[in-house]
C-alpha cells in the first residue's frame, strides 16, 4: 500500500533539521567563492505576509538554493523596513505602542517565513526601527550634513491629511492615498535634501562597468540620474529686482524666445501675477492648478494666455511682442543640471495668466 502523503510532518521535519544545524548561517571570515545576496526587506507595519510578499521571497529563496548547489558561499540575511509613520499610524489606530506593534508583526511573518522553507541568515538579523540600527543613519547623515551633501529647502509633496505623511506619485492612485482613500493634496513643506547631482558623472560612468545587468534597466538608470549639458540664462523682469533663470540645452535658440513660462509652484509665480490687471482670477486659476498637482504630467493643462502686464526684457533687447499667446504650464527645469551659466539679449512675456 502506498505511503500517503502528509506533507505538513515532511515540511516540518525539514524545517526544524534547517533551523537546528543552521544550514543558511555563513561564516564570511572564511568563505570562499562568496556572494552578497540582499532581498527588499519588508514593512512590519502590517500584521501579515501576503502572496505578493511570496512571490518575491520564494524566487529569492529558490536562486539562494541554486548558488549553493554551485558551491558559493551565499549570504543571504533578512531584516525589517520598521521605521516611519505607516507603522505609527497602524498603532495608533489599533491604540497600541508602535514599538509593540511592529514587533508583534515581525515575530508572526518570521513564523511564516520559517513555515515556507525560506532559508535566511538570521544571526545577521536586523530592524530599522531599534537604536542599534538607526543610531548609524544619524551618524551617516551627520557626516553629509558636515560635508554640504544634505541641505533643506521647501518643496511641494502629496500630502495626506489623514495619515499625516508624504506620499511618493506610485502611492497616489486617481488622486487618493492609497491606504485610506483620502483626497491627497499639495503641501510646501520644508525637507531635507542631497546633492545627488554632484555625482550624476560619477553615477553614469559607474553603469558602464556593470557587467550582467539588462541594457533597460541602466538605460532607466540613465533617464532617473538625467544629466543635461546646457546653460543658465537670465532673464530680469521689467521694473523690478527679480529675475528670472532658465536652464536650456539650447541657448542658441534664445533669440527666438517670444515668452517664458512658470509653474505655479515657482517662487515669483504669486508674486508677478499680483502685478496683473486682474490678479484675483489669475490667483483663482492658480490655486485650482495646484489643488490638482497630485500626479500632473510635465506637460498640463493648457491656457490661453492674454498679453501680460509682466514683462522680462534684457537691456539691449527689443520691445516684447504683441498679441495672445497660447502657453503650456509644467514644471520648472532642473537648473542644478546646467554645466554653464550665460547672459543673453532677448525678448520675453511673462504669462502667469489663466
Amino acid at each position: 500500500m502506498t505511503t500517503p502523503y502528509d506533507h505538513k510532518a515532511l515540511e516540518a521535519k525539514w524545517q526544524d533539521r534547517w533551523e537546528k544545524q543552521r544550514a543558511a548561517e555563513v561564516d564570511l571570515r572564511h568563505a570562499e567563492r562568496k556572494l552578497y545576496m540582499l532581498m527588499m526587506f519588508p514593512y512590519p507595519s502590517g500584521d501579515r505576509l501576503h502572496v505578493g510578499h511570496g512571490r518575491n521571497y520564494i524566487l529569492g529563496d529558490a536562486l539562494y538554493r541554486y548558488l549553493r548547489m554551485q558551491g558559493r558561499k551565499a549570504l543571504n540575511p533578512m531584516g525589517w523596513d520598521a521605521f516611519g509613520l505607516p507603522a505609527e499610524n497602524a498603532a495608533i489606530q489599533r491604540g497600541v505602542h508602535p514599538k509593540l506593534w511592529t514587533a508583534g508583526n515581525i515575530k508572526v511573518m518570521k513564523e511564516q517565513f520559517r513555515r515556507w522553507g525560506i532559508l535566511y541568515d538570521w544571526s545577521k538579523e536586523i530592524a530599522s526601527y531599534t537604536p542599534e540600527y538607526y543610531r548609524w543613519n544619524q551618524w551617516l547623515f551627520l557626516r553629509m550634513l558636515e560635508g554640504g551633501i544634505a541641505y533643506k529647502k521647501a518643496a511641494p509633496v502629496n500630502w495626506c491629511p489623514s495619515c499625516r505623511t508624504v506620499l511618493a506619485n506610485e502611492q497616489v492612485v486617481d488622486g487618493a492615498c492609497e491606504r485610506c482613500g483620502t483626497a491627497v493634496v499639495q503641501k510646501n513643506l520644508s525637507q531635507w535634501f542631497f546633492r545627488i547631482t554632484d555625482f550624476a558623472d560619477r553615477l553614469l560612468s559607474g553603469l558602464d562597468g556593470l557587467s550582467g545587468w539588462p541594457e533597460k534597466v541602466k538605460v532607466m538608470q540613465r533617464n532617473w540620474i538625467g544629466r543635461s549639458e546646457g546653460a543658465e540664462i537670465d532673464f530680469p523682469v521689467e521694473g523690478a529686482s527679480e529675475k528670472i533663470t532658465v536652464f536650456t540645452t539650447r541657448p542658441d535658440t534664445v533669440h527666438g524666445a517670444t515668452f517664458l513660462v512658470l509653474a505655479p509652484e515657482h517662487p515669483l509665480a504669486a508674486q508677478l501675477i499680483a502685478r496683473l490687471p486682474v490678479p484675483a482670477a489669475a490667483r483663482a486659476a492658480m490655486t485650482l492648478f495646484l489643488a490638482s498637482a497630485v500626479g500632473r504630467p510635465s506637460s498640463g493643462p493648457e491656457f490661453t494666455a492674454t498679453p501680460s502686464s509682466v514683462k522680462a526684457t534684457p537691456a539691449g533687447a527689443g520691445p516684447p511682442p504683441a498679441g495672445a499667446t497660447t502657453g503650456t504650464i509644467g514644471r520648472p527645469n532642473a537648473c542644478a543640471k546646467a554645466k554653464s551659466r550665460s547672459s543673453c539679449a532677448g525678448t520675453a512675456m511673462i504669462e502667469p495668466v489663466p
